[in-house]
């Protein structure tokens, strides 16, 4: 469908419909913005100066508009929707108008852990390769305001979640699925339209990169192998013996990485100068090497010294009083706090918590009672988190991420690690995992700040020396 003079309806206004309604206003759309909650004061003069209407409250029966721009958090099948579309309306979403208007080979990266930092890695091998790269998508920074920018030669990583895919129009020309575990089952209906989703990533035609240690993306590349499609695909593993019996991999062999394509094997000494912990972070390397290197041919390992990961994930805030301070606020399942704590080694003090996702957080019980010194609790998640740690672990609970914060550090000594690895998203206190990663490191400063004025010596004894 031609998008030129239509009506759209922008189903939320958070960034990704900001980002739809900057495209497609040169078209000559128009638009009404339908949203649960008024939007802020700026954002609603903005829009009554544009004349945009607002309407604020439960969708209405039927959307009259020719064009339907969900955000990613409303599902395709609401009735509003479904009706609409039975009349002729056009579903759409931010990423999918990317993946049909972007005039460049586009890298998309989902899976249930490990997207973020895979997708920065691969843009940090391009960019190293001199390949002008554009990455964004479902780590909050929407691609679709840059199709402009884009040119011949350049490549665009988009991390692409579950909610994205589910009305994707067509597949990346290369794709990552990093792995697939039981994850926002609150949204989804079922883990079979979960792993469903994440597969609208690929079509016969992509490049496939998965991995080979995962059960449900093993089983997915398999079968594509068996259903012999044009599109490669590639699996990845720390173990070479978990790939050895795929003509494309991507593995680790005596401390070097190796990726191998029909048969030849192509050699990179990079491990050395890769500065991020745990053996996650070796499989998401392994996946932007192998997604990577149609483009870098190899080239661009250099940057991997500079690459000290991404917010939010595993940073070392500060040492306070002896203490370390590590935000891995972007942890949202107990997988994710499960490859933290390997990573780390030790036990740490860890602050967990938040809303959950419809999943069992029985894993993150066991996880917790085998590697956690002691665990400060907090958020709606709290009180079932609490049940899994049977007495295992001395714990807590708290009714505010600030209250576990103070607890958590007034029980730690020097030597003592405090990890913030919730578990769980940030919803209910916080608007996002970046929301509540930073309100922890403003702790954690305020808390260096105190230390620091009880230690120095008052003014007078100074000037007395």
């Amino acid at each position: 469908m031609k998008l030129t003079e239509k009506t759209v309806a922008l189903l939320g206004y958070g960034r990704a419909n900001r980002a739809v309604r900057a495209y497609l206003a040169p078209f000559g759309c128009r638009f009404a913005v339908y949203t649960e909650q008024p939007p802020d004061d700026a954002t609603t003069a903005e829009l009554a100066a544009a004349g945009v209407p607002v309407r604020v409250g439960a969708f209405p029966a039927v959307f009259r508009e020719q064009v339907l721009a969900r955000s990613p958090g409303i599902r395709p099948d609401l009735p509003a929707i479904a009706a609409s579309v039975r009349m002729g309306a056009v579903l759409l979403e931010e990423s999918g108008l990317l993946l049909e208007g972007a005039p460049v080979p586009v890298i998309g990266i989902t899976g249930s852990d490990g997207k973020t930092t895979t997708a920065a890695l691969s843009a940090a091998l391009l960019s190293g390769a001199g390949v002008r790269t554009f990455l964004g998508g479902n780590n909050g920074v929407p691609l679709l305001p840059r199709v402009g920018e884009m040119q011949l030669g350049d490549v665009a990583v988009a991390e692409l979640s579950s909610f994205q895919l589910m009305t994707a129009p067509r597949a990346p020309q290369v794709a990552v699925i990093t792995n697939v575990t039981p994850n926002h089952l609150n949204w989804h209906v079922d883990m079979a339209e979960y792993v469903a989703a994440k597969c609208r990533i690929f079509d016969g035609n992509t490049r496939l990169i998965l991995n080979a240690e995962n059960e449900t993306t093993r089983r997915i590349g398999e079968a594509r192998l068996a259903a012999g499609t044009t599109g490669k695909t590639v699996f990845f593993s720390v173990e070479e013996a978990a790939v050895a019996a795929y003509p494309d991999a991507a593995f680790l062999r005596t401390g070097v990485l190796i990726l191998r394509e029909q048969g030849r094997e192509v050699t990179f000494d990079c491990l050395g100068s890769f500065r991020l912990p745990g053996r996650h972070n070796l499989s998401n390397l392994l996946a932007a090497v192998a997604a990577t290197h149609p483009f870098t041919k190899g080239q661009g390992l250099s940057a991997l010294a500079a690459f000290g990961g991404v917010p939010h994930r595993l940073q070392r805030v500060a040492e306070v009083g002896g203490v370390t301070y590590i935000n891995s606020s972007i942890d949202t399942s107990p997988t994710r706090t499960a490859a933290a704590l390997s990573a780390l080694g030790g036990r740490p003090i860890c602050i967990v918590g938040g809303r959950g996702k419809g999943i069992s957080l029985a894993p993150l019980g066991d996880t917790l009672a085998a590697r956690a010194k002691a665990v400060f609790l907090y958020g709606e998640a709290a009180e079932e988190i609490e049940a899994t740690l049977g007495g295992r672990v001395p714990a807590r609970r708290f009714g505010r991420f600030a209250e576990a914060f103070a607890a958590a550090a007034a029980a730690a000594k020097a030597g003592d690690t405090v990890l913030l690895s919730p578990g769980c998203t940030a919803f209910g206190e916080f608007r996002d995992f970046e929301a509540r990663g930073e309100c922890f490191c403003r702790l954690v400063r305020e808390l260096g700040a105190r230390r620091a004025q009880l230690c120095s010596p008052p003014a007078s004894d100074v000037a007395s020396q």
